[in-house]
């Protein structure tokens, strides 16, 4: 029912689809809500700061207030991945599939809907996977090549390891581009500067030390520990969207050369993001599961092509019905 539902293009699965987001907010706010506390980065303690003097973490109206911008945040990101994909003819044929993927595993896990960086994180890297999927033959790749870089950076404003996303505008002018030393030097131009204005304020503020401390100093695990990735509390769930991404891997690269060039290109990119987050994820000072929600993007679009692509609608509507239920065990139960 919803598979056929969401492979269309109507308008009516876009109501349901912020339906199904105020349901999974509201269950959020109500069961296991939280605000993750300024964490020194001049973007995010901004916003956590405002939400925090409201009344303090523990003020209803500042919980309700926050958790208003996480059901906006996460159903922006939902629709506006499903208009980067189809914009740029990553898959096949459009649908409003990755939209309601999405919205079930970037919350499949409580923590990943509390307020934190990685929200705003992820609607950042939305928006710069629109400019870089634009670079393909464009003859005005320079601006767009610059405001890629500068989108990515300014996500490292709100959350240092996202610092690591360098590594995603690399490959994607590798995998875009011919070689040019333009494409370059503006990139690394655009990836700059945000820094540059952040230590400039703090500098004129008096504050640089500070900043400059967690940026080169304490902001990033410099030994990787891998202990406290495993937990047994959510394994189903994480297991079972790692068997729809492997499923995903055999049809795509059953129909691979059947896409055109661009769409294969664009594929490649979201296939680098998946290490490039577990890269982000392994430098965290964090131990909480929410830094792993950078990682919902590149699977989600994954999954929706599995959904999309299959044939045999009842198996693809008991394997929805599995990732569901194990989004209910994780908030009710787990």
């Amino acid at each position: 029912m919803l598979i056929r539902l969401f492979r269309s293009t109507q308008i009516f699965p876009v109501v349901l689809l912020i339906l199904v987001s105020v349901a999974i907010s509201l269950i959020s706010w109500s069961l296991h809500y939280s605000i993750v506390p300024p964490n020194g980065m001049p973007l995010y303690n901004m916003v956590a700061d405002f939400f925090m003097k409201i009344g303090g973490v523990t003020n209803a109206q500042s919980s309700v207030w926050s958790a208003v911008l996480v059901f906006l945040l996460l159903t922006s990101q939902a629709l506006h991945l499903n208009f980067v994909l189809n914009k740029h003819e990553v898959f096949f044929n459009q649908s409003w599939l990755p939209s309601l993927i999405y919205l079930f595993i970037a919350s499949i896990i409580p923590q990943f809907v509390w307020f934190s960086p990685l929200l705003f994180v992820n609607s950042i890297l939305i928006l710069a996977l629109d400019k870089i999927f634009g670079l393909y033959k464009n003859t005005g790749a320079l601006a767009i090549a610059f405001d890629s870089a500068f989108l990515l950076s300014m996500s490292a404003l709100f959350y240092l390891p996202a610092i690591v996303f360098l590594f995603v505008y690399i490959i994607s002018i590798l995998i875009l581009r011919p070689f040019s030393w333009r494409d370059w030097l503006v990139g690394i131009m655009g990836f700059v500067l945000p820094f540059f204005f952040a230590f400039l304020y703090y500098f004129l503020t008096d504050k640089l030390n500070n900043f400059y401390d967690k940026v080169f100093i304490t902001g990033i695990n410099k030994t990787i520990a891998i202990q406290h990735l495993i937990t047994y509390q959510y394994t189903f769930s994480l297991f079972w969207i790692a068997v729809l991404f492997v499923f995903a891997l055999f049809r795509l690269q059953k129909n691979y050369f059947k896409n055109v060039t661009k769409s294969r290109l664009t594929q490649q990119i979201l296939l680098v993001l998946i290490p490039v987050g577990v890269a982000m994820v392994l430098v965290s000072r964090e131990d909480s599961l929410y830094r792993f929600s950078i990682l919902a993007v590149p699977f989600s679009a994954y999954v929706s092509y599995y959904f999309l692509s299959g044939k045999k609608m009842w198996l693809l509507e008991l394997m929805l019905l599995v990732l569901v239920g194990g989004w209910v065990y994780n908030y009710f139960f787990a």
